[in-house]
């Protein structure tokens, strides 16, 4: 176990996708830690043993990280980073000295989910004289990131030249240990996060019940039951309703650890784009259960409360928005459809856009006296589909800025 910096943790919360170096506590006193921090897609392909390229590179004065993980065959995605404080240095020089170093990864929740030690290089000389003249301090992203651009494009063509990427060989290993998370729900039970789990649907749908348990006191009701002939089937993955409305989300996740094969990208996005079209005829279907008046109960048989004459809110959850293909295909007119044959609002999210729309919530109803986290919820969620309607695309990213009309969106 090691206890991660302040600074880290409240970075992990805030962006997506990133690498850090740190000088963590650990059960041996202080211990230099990689850390990397990915969708739960990207962790399955490195504890998978994909292979991994860990790079350095001197921009602007600044001491610059890279991980390259080859998920897609010969091309990969790169997380990097830019050098900022002094524990990250004793990471990377304790790297440089071939000293034992751990990988820590973790999920969109910032949650540790599995660590490895990662494989001796040998002493790195140029790496470590790097260490010694880097500029420290906070970094203006977007001044850097035209200098750096164009050193992390030579990178994933496999251009770079010998003297300006140190690259080291670090992927390729399936013995990743796994760390088991609990989480106690409102509602008295227990949720898992596991990323080993060959259960890779309910491992999604745990994701989006950590992010929502909390919005109301009573909490989230995870695969709420409606009647079918003797028995019940499901209605939706996750309900929450209030007074002014319901929440109806739909999780899809992707298989990826029972694959004899690693899939690409494209089969991926094939698979997304299947996935969508089967989850939003099942939100069709029951939002016009609950219009219908049926019965609602949880896994118990208890009765639930569901408010069903309020615009409900209908979401999709996926692992990755950058899988989705055609965007055009959810465009206004699948917007207006949708809205015609059930009354509702649609939303395509992946964890990460489900985490800051949570996040934002809570930030509003902070601000407020009356406004409850769910009542910010429901009212984010309408802003949000205005903003999808005035892109022309259910494939969003909204971030609240309360000193610039309060929302961007990408």
């Amino acid at each position: 176990m090691h206890i991660l910096s302040a600074h880290n943790r409240s970075e992990f919360l805030a962006v997506p996708q990133l690498i850090r170096f740190d000088y963590a506590h650990g059960s041996d006193g202080f211990e230099p830690v990689f850390l990397i921090k990915g969708s739960t897609v990207l962790l399955k392909y490195i504890v998978l043993g994909s292979r991994m390229q860990l790079a350095f590179t001197i921009c602007g004065g600044r001491l610059m990280c890279a991980l390259k993980v080859y998920d897609d065959g010969d091309n990969g995605c790169i997380l990097w980073s830019v050098v900022e404080r002094e524990e990250e240095l004793h990471g990377i020089r304790s790297l440089a000295r071939d000293e034992p170093l751990s990988a820590l990864l973790f999920n969109e929740l910032a949650v540790n989910v599995a660590w490895n030690d990662l494989p001796a290089q040998g002493t790195l000389e140029r790496l470590s004289m790097w260490t010694n003249n880097t500029a420290l301090g906070p970094v203006d992203h977007s001044a850097i990131k035209g200098a750096a651009l164009p050193l992390l494009n030579r990178l994933h063509r496999h251009i770079e030249d010998e003297d300006e990427w140190l690259v080291l060989e670090v992927g390729g290993k399936s013995d990743w240990k796994p760390i088991r998370n609990h989480f106690i729900t409102a509602g008295a039970s227990v949720s898992l996060i596991h990323l080993f789990d060959s259960d890779e649907g309910n491992q999604q749908e745990q994701l989006g019940v950590w992010l929502t348990d909390n919005l109301q006191s009573s909490g989230v009701h995870h695969s709420p039951q409606i009647p079918k002939g003797n028995g019940t089937r499901e209605l939706t993955d996750i309900l929450l309703s209030h007074e002014f409305g319901s929440v109806l989300i739909e999780s899809k996740a992707l298989s990826v650890l029972t694959r004899e094969r690693l899939p690409d990208r494209a089969k991926l996005m094939r698979d997304v784009s299947t996935h969508i079209g089967k989850a939003f005829a099942q939100l069709r279907g029951a939002m016009r259960a609950l219009k219908s008046g049926v019965l609602v109960t949880g896994p118990k048989g208890n009765k639930l409360s569901v408010e069903r004459e309020r615009p409900a809110h209908a979401i999709v959850l996926i692992p990755d928005l950058e899988l989705v293909d055609d965007r055009a295909a959810y465009g206004i007119e699948f917007m207006q459809d949708f809205m015609s044959a059930t009354g509702g609002f649609a939303h395509l999210l992946d964890i990460s856009e489900l985490l800051r729309i949570v996040q934002a919530a809570e930030i509003i109803a902070s601000r407020g006296t009356t406004t409850t986290p769910m009542m910010a919820f429901d009212y984010y969620l309408v802003e949000r589909a205005k903003t999808a309607a005035k892109a022309g695309t259910l494939c969003i990213e909204v971030l609240l800025r309360f000193a610039d009309d309060e929302k961007t969106a990408d």
